[in-house]
């Protein structure tokens, strides 16, 4: 049977339970919550693993990096603020 997520980025972070902040703690899969706005979560991604995941960017779909040292790493650390794992 299908899982279906809500719509909206902040009720997709009240689903399924909470995960460490950590990259370490991740499993592909786990839904990543970012503050693009400083005001709650405001943008979602999927982590895939190795450290990445994918999320809709204004050129489509891309896939970024939570452990790069370049500065589109470096801003979606600082705008990480939760993660939660739906599938177990």
């Amino acid at each position: 049977e299908g899982l279906i997520l809500p719509r909206t980025s902040g009720d997709q972070m009240r689903m399924g339970v909470a995960v460490e902040h950590a990259v370490t703690a991740l499993r592909p899969g786990d839904i990543l919550g970012f503050s693009v706005e400083g005001h709650g979560v405001t943008h979602v991604g999927l982590y895939v693993g190795d450290g990445q995941f994918i999320h809709s960017a204004s050129g489509g779909v891309k896939i970024s990096s939570l452990t790069a040292t370049d500065p589109d790493s470096q801003w979606r650390r600082r705008h990480w603020l939760t993660a939660r794992r739906i599938v177990r």
